[in-house]
């Protein structure tokens, strides 16, 4: 027996691999704060980010002032878990970048989603020159009534230097601050000081943003400032921040990871105390606090049955006297997954022993790509390395690629193909979920998008299955087929050497597939001979080399398999 892939696709296609894409839900929006406005050449570097989505691979890069991300690579960096592999989802939490940065000037700091360039927030923080007066509150946050703090550095020195704190919007000169001292730490400012501190022991009555000032000699021209924040007092209990999933959440994948997070008021969560349950049976978890924060987590170790329901339920108490007791509740519905079984293949092919740009051995392939570019040049779209099936490394979809043969092009189209690298955790292979990229090692690629010419057009061959003797024979493959409007997949076999070829599937966009009524029972069927003969202005054409004949124009066009 012989199997064929086909592939084709018009003008207006592009391709890339199918994914499951998933949208972040949060219960807040994020934000990221430095730990100061300023910062000295060489000094720590804190960023305290929140209301993140959680994902392990969520990450903080740091920029010069309006550098892009994904455009150069990050100065700095870390993953949300403080270090470089990302091996745990937090949702907030403080990072320190020890020793800092070298370079003066202004830096971006941005909260990235899941090992993207997707900017969750930034924050803008200045690196200055060792000389420079800076002024700095001795925390970014306070809650209502906290004594407040300024230090301050490089300060002129006169007597009348002096301390403003304003809120933001505000502008020395114009309304009176909320509070104020001279550099002494008196309203009289008797003695000039360069490097100190000054406290406010009442603090703030009123939450909102606020910005300290430090200004000239009684009067106010501006010589440094310092942004920070005044919050409600804090809670007196623990906080539940997020659950997932979420309570009521459906097409829950086979495998579920239950992860709660409870952020600790004046009162904290006893660990000892957490108790979590599936249907009614307690069930392992682990417990992990950093920072306030307090993570809970655990992962099913069976497959879930299709289309069940589970119900989580969450019990802790504080430490508090008496204790307050918490309970949350979470019920979802496991999707109606296919576990797909399959015994020792009789063939397997991984790709992964096969160099880049060849194919295994007694594989075969035809092309009627339309090549403008003839390079053969892996890291374009548009050489010649892609008008045909060929084994590519997956490693090379972590990067970009040149579209069009045009380096200038949007960035999102140079990505774009990332996506063969998601996982679909509703893939589930022999009792055990696929959870892994759909493409990795190596793996066979046929590409139609972000070429130039008119049509895209490639076959692949496999070698002849001696099948003697064999029955109930099933082909198995992972795809990474996406459908577009114009585009046709055909998997067809022979068993005559290819001198005629059998159907196995086809892959159409759905209003391309035409139907037809049954008058008498009403029932509704396709009508093959109409989707595969219909001519469509969209449908992929070239000149025959051998003839010099035009064909396509019909899906019909590019299948052997006799149309009935």
């Amino acid at each position: 027996m012989q199997t064929t892939l086909s592939r084709q696709l018009g003008r207006a296609g592009r391709w890339a691999g199918a994914v499951a894409l998933a949208s972040v839900g949060m219960a807040q929006t994020a934000s990221l704060v430095p730990g100061h406005s300023s910062y000295f050449p060489g000094e720590d570097i804190v960023l305290a980010f929140h209301g993140g989505p959680g994902n392990a691979k969520d990450w903080v890069g740091i920029y010069p002032e309006g550098v892009a991300p994904g455009s150069v690579g990050s100065t700095r960096w870390q993953y949300v878990d403080g270090t470089a592999q990302g091996v745990r989802g937090v949702r907030e939490g403080v990072l320190t970048f020890a020793n800092g940065l070298n370079l003066s000037g202004v830096w971006d700091a941005h909260l990235l989603l899941d090992d993207s360039y997707t900017i969750l927030a930034s924050a803008q923080f200045t690196v200055v020159e060792p000389w420079a007066t800076v002024i700095r509150t001795d925390k970014r946050t306070y809650t209502t009534g906290d004594p407040i703090t300024v230090t301050f550095t490089n300060s002129p020195a006169n007597p009348k230097d002096w301390i403003g704190i304003y809120q933001a919007g505000q502008t020395p000169g114009g309304p009176t601050s909320t509070l104020w001292r001279y550099t002494d730490g008196t309203t009289s400012g008797n003695t000039g000081v360069s490097d100190g501190s000054v406290r406010f022991d009442a603090g703030l009555a009123a939450a909102g943003d606020y910005v300290a000032y430090l200004l000239a000699n009684d009067g106010y021209d501006i010589l440094a400032t310092e942004t920070f924040f005044v919050v409600l007092a804090t809670p007196s209990q623990p906080r539940i921040l997020s659950v997932s999933p979420a309570n009521g959440a459906g097409n829950q994948p086979a495998v579920i990871n239950y992860v709660a997070t409870i952020t600790n008021g004046v009162s904290k969560v006893v660990p000892a105390s957490v108790a979590l349950t599936l249907n009614g049976s307690a069930i392992v978890h682990q417990f992990a606090e950093q920072n306030g924060l307090v993570t809970i987590t655990s992962a099913n170790t069976e497959l879930f049955p299709p289309g069940s329901p589970q119900t989580y339920e969450l019990r802790f108490t504080d430490d508090s006297t008496p204790a307050n007791r918490f309970t949350n509740t979470v019920s979802v519905m496991v999707a109606n997954y296919r576990n797909i079984v399959l015994p020792a293949p009789l063939y397997f092919e991984d790709f992964d022993s096969t160099p880049e740009g060849q194919l295994p051995a007694g594989w075969t392939h035809v092309s009627f790509t339309d090549v403008q570019n003839p390079d053969e040049d892996f890291e374009n779209l548009d050489s010649a390395t892609y008008a045909r099936w060929t084994v590519v490394n997956a490693d090379r979809f972590r990067g970009s690629f040149v579209t069009y043969s045009n380096p200038d092009n949007p960035e999102s189209w140079e990505t774009d193909y990332q996506r063969v690298l998601s996982v679909n955790p509703l893939n589930v292979l022999n009792g055990r979920v696929y959870n892994q990229p759909l493409a990795s090692g190596r793996f066979a690629f046929g590409n139609s998008g972000y070429r130039n010419g008119v049509s895209q057009v490639v076959y692949l061959f496999t070698p002849d299955f001696d099948l003697t003797g064999k029955t109930d024979v099933h082909l198995a493959f992972h795809s990474l087929w996406e459908q577009n409007q114009d585009s046709v997949a055909a998997i067809e076999y022979s068993v005559n050497q290819g001198q005629t070829w059998l159907p196995i599937a086809y892959f159409l966009d759905g209003p391309d597939i035409l139907t037809m009524t049954n008058e008498t029972t009403g029932e509704i069927t396709v009508d093959a001979i109409a989707t595969f003969t219909t001519e469509r202005g969209d449908i992929a054409r070239y000149t025959d080399p051998n003839t010099g004949e035009e064909k396509g124009g019909t899906y019909g066009a590019f299948i052997a398999a006799p149309l009935s």
